[in-house]
């Protein structure tokens, strides 16, 4: 993506970057009425979380945000990430948290319009928002003959590297001390951010953007990809050779899953700094289901220490040796049961345990509604439905916690920002990666997905055992 991060300067877009979104472009002057606008609509609480979608991406490009330089991109929602502790913060550009939103709304459909109560302007702008979502990832995939090509980016190429001055840069690195992974990409709204410590491709992106790209070639009619992406994953395995950056105690020298950082570089040394995190081992588990390739190298040494790790209770109290990336708010369980759910059936042991706990753990209001609170309850009570759904329970608790979710939306049909992930540094420095697009995503999936399980109607298929319970989530609440 040819984009320049200093704000001073407004920030220019390359014509790749608006190849890669005129289409969605186009689309979104043919649908420029919000969901929910039409006479005498009453709308459902999915169709308030659509709603709210809609409004909410962002259809054309803005060179000012808030009154401030910022850029951002159509098919982008609004994300920020901040200071842990600090009320400043950053509007974040990056395709990481678009793919999951994406595959939220891959449930609006209309194989599913009659279960889920949707109107036909509810499949449309689903449709639009993929579009839309699939062109702006698209945009941060690495350039053909670059030693990564292929692979897919959190932040875009630094193509400013003066930018901060020498001495600034000097001391900000000092100050964060790491990681220094050896990359080439840095937030666009934070021209500041030290050229040092750019970061390179990651598989958490790359499996989820090639995710993102076989759901948009299903459903709305796109390219897909014929990369055998599964060759960055087997590249970059936690064999012996590449410094680790967190050496938990339980893990073996040479684990054999999948590394997160794809450092491809021209030359391939010096050997940068890696992590194993099991989230983002269940996110390269989930895509290679996904595309039915579980024959990669890899797969069975990370499903091995994904249910090791859970059968030794880890998961319980001490996540951050499990995940470098990801706080605990729900995210592995969420992650590790989508895998298993797609397909990765091997899981089954550490999908059953995170579920037992979950049940063990809900809280429960005096009106009867059940939650999970991590720090985020909105978006941890969405995890943990969706976490249930995947192992495939069938508890009164699922309900009450759809009631709790149904309780908490507010009145533009969206749910409040939450820390989805992190980004941790050599200096003790924790960034929080936030967005209320992102939670609202998550809960309209919960929604899908329990009406698609428990609230299936004569002529949408066989009865659900369950189906005088379900909350029906087709009508306005």
């Amino acid at each position: 993506m040819s984009v320049d991060r200093s704000p001073a300067r407004g920030g220019t877009v390359g014509p790749r970057l608006f190849a890669a979104l005129a289409v969605a472009l186009a689309a979104c002057v043919m649908l420029s009425v919000p969901v929910g606008v039409l006479a005498g609509d009453r709308e459902s609480p999915i169709t308030r979380a659509i709603n709210f979608l809609f409004n909410q991406q962002v259809r054309r490009p803005l060179p000012v945000v808030d009154g401030g330089r910022i850029v951002d991109f159509p098919g982008d929602w609004p994300q920020y990430f901040q200071l842990q502790g600090s009320e400043f913060r950053v509007r974040d550009v990056s395709p990481f948290t678009v793919a999951f939103i994406h595959h939220s709304l891959t449930h609006i459909v209309e194989d599913n319009r009659r279960v889920l109560g949707l109107r036909p302007i509810d499949i449309d702008v689903a449709r639009v928002m993929r579009q839309r979502a699939v062109g702006f990832i698209r945009a941060f995939e690495s350039a053909p003959g670059a030693p990564d090509a292929g692979t897919f980016a959190f932040w875009p190429y630094d193509t400013d590297p003066d930018t901060p001055d020498r001495w600034l840069e000097i001391l900000l690195t000092a100050w964060l001390r790491g990681p220094i992974l050896g990359g080439q990409r840095v937030p666009i709204n934070l021209p500041i951010y030290p050229h040092t410590l750019a970061i390179p491709s990651d598989a958490d992106v790359t499996a989820t953007s090639y995710a993102a790209l076989l759901d948009d070639a299903r459903l709305d009619g796109g390219p897909g990809s014929e990369v055998a992406f599964e060759r960055f994953f087997e590249d970059w395995r936690d064999l012996g050779v590449v410094p680790r950056r967190v050496n938990p105690p339980w893990m073996p020298p040479a684990s054999g899953a999948f590394l997160t950082w794809l450092t491809y570089r021209n030359p391939p040394t010096p050997l940068f700094p890696n992590d194993v995190d099991l989230v983002v081992n269940g996110n390269v588990l989930y895509a290679l289901a996904h595309y039915r390739r579980l024959a990669t190298p890899g797969v069975a040494d990370a499903v091995e220490l994904i249910d090791r790790v859970t059968a030794l209770g880890i998961h319980r109290d001490r996540l951050e040796e499990i995940s470098n990336y990801y706080p605990d708010n729900l995210a592995f369980q969420y992650v590790v049961s989508r895998a298993y759910y797609e397909g990765v059936r091997a899981l089954e042991p550490a999908v059953n345990i995170l579920a037992d706990d979950l049940e063990h753990a809900a809280l429960v209001r005096a009106d009867g509604a059940a939650y999970w609170d991590k720090g985020d309850p909105q978006l941890n009570t969405a995890f943990a439905v969706l976490a249930l759904l995947n192992a495939g329970r069938d508890a009164p608790i699922i309900d009450n916690a759809i009631d709790y979710l149904i309780s908490e939306q507010n009145a533009l049909g969206g749910y409040q920002e939450a820390t989805f992930f992190v980004g941790r540094t050599d200096g003790g420095q924790v960034f929080q990666f936030t967005s209320a697009a992102f939670t609202t995503a998550i809960v309209l999936e919960a929604f899908a997905r329990y009406e698609l399980a428990y609230c299936t109607r004569a002529g949408d298929g066989p009865p659900s055992a369950r189906q005088h319970a379900c909350r029906d989530l087709r009508i306005s609440q």
